[in-house]
């Protein structure tokens, strides 16, 4: 009896332990993200700080969300200048707050950001939008940045905000069993996706993706992209260029090899190109380069033509995945445009029309020229 009593002592503590044991492998298991609070706020955009983002003048900062569908993400890197001597310092956003965020907020949905107009083909996708205060186009990799005659060291530490943004957001969406990513910027946004396209596929691997520039372009033309400039900015923001990539297309040498080189290197991956071929703001900015960069004149605007035109027609019709859109003028940034986005159509093909093409894999060249 003695013996009875004690194997089903024995029996009654292995069951409890196997429940407990049970309870606790499912809390371990149960999975608990920031972004979950969003799941019942569709289209609702909401900040949230992240850990260690920083800006240039040192402030914190974060991101800003919009749940839809958690299967479809986009992630959207802003634009703003540059930071690289006195005057363009001087006219670029140094901080990112959620009181900018909601300022931001209250211009409305345009162009590619709607979440209602029936054409986007994005319009019930999730949104991270990543603000621009680093001055680096998104690119940088130094907290101790020293632009030509500012006197205060800036944090140009795009590419690791970046990074820090992809390690928050990734876990969410991977458990949500995202399946297609577009990831696009706008001016210096579209510059930032260079760098950090690469660093996506880190966090999202085999995940359908595209990748849209937006107004962000790099020339092998060196009347239009200058060596010095493009020295200039590595040295100025400490840009991580891959070690692949220095030598990936030669004899070609410098910053325009990007496109051949994303392609190489992702060749699953759509991309696409879109710009006015005169963007007087990009002109501007690529002025600094005249006269071996101790000058500052706006580039001409045929010079930016002719490179636009050779970009294409030499760099991007290679046989790769990119597609182009060109419009005339000298506007600058198509995407956020409900003007350029639904209402202009070129060569019979809207920019909506030609994204939703980009995102299926269709590669189209279209130009107002």
């Amino acid at each position: 009896m003695k013996n009875l009593h004690f194997r089903n002592l024995l029996l009654l503590m292995a069951v409890v332990s196997l429940l407990f044991s049970s309870c606790s492998d499912e809390q371990e298991e149960t999975f608990i993200h920031p972004l979950q609070a969003l799941e019942n706020q569709p289209a609702a955009w909401k900040w949230f700080d992240i850990d260690g983002m920083q800006c240039r003048d040192g402030s914190e900062t974060g991101i800003v969300v919009r749940m839809n569908d958690p299967k479809k993400l986009v992630i959207y890197i802003n634009g703003g200048g540059a930071c690289f001597n006195v005057p363009t310092c001087a006219s670029n956003p140094k901080s990112f707050n959620e009181q900018d965020a909601e300022n931001l907020a209250g211009l409305g949905d345009p162009g590619i950001f709607s979440a209602v107009r029936t054409e986007n083909p994005v319009k019930d996708w999730s949104f991270v939008f990543i603000p621009y205060c680093t001055g680096d186009v998104h690119s940088g990799r130094t907290e101790n940045g020293k632009p030509l005659g500012v006197n205060e060291r800036q944090k140009f530490v795009g590419n690791i905000n970046f990074n820090l943004v992809m390690e928050f957001i990734a876990p969410y969406f991977l458990e949500q069993e995202v399946d297609e990513i577009l990831f696009f910027g706008l001016s210096a946004g579209g510059y930032g996706v260079y760098i950090n396209a690469l660093d996506l596929i880190k966090y999202f691997p085999s995940i359908k993706t595209t990748v849209i520039n937006d107004s962000g372009p790099i020339f092998k033309d060196a009347d239009a992209f200058p060596l010095c400039l493009q020295l200039g900015f590595n040295f100025i923001f400490d840009i991580p260029i891959p070690a692949d990539f220095l030598y990936c297309c030669l004899p070609d040498f410098g910053l325009g090899n990007v496109y051949q080189y994303a392609a190489t290197k992702y060749p699953d991956y759509n991309y696409g190109f879109v710009s006015s071929l005169e963007d007087g703001t990009i002109r501007y900015f690529l002025g600094f380069g005249q006269e071996t960069c101790t000058g500052q004149t706006q580039l001409p605007a045929a010079t930016f033509r002719n490179a636009m035109i050779n970009l294409r027609d030499d760099n991007l019709r290679n046989g790769n995945k990119w597609s182009t859109f060109y419009i005339d003028g000298n506007s600058h940034t198509l995407l956020a445009s409900n003007e350029l986005y639904y209402n202009r159509p070129v060569e019979g093909m809207y920019l909506y029309e030609w994204v939703d093409a980009v995102l299926k894999g269709q590669v189209n060249h279209v130009s107002e020229e």
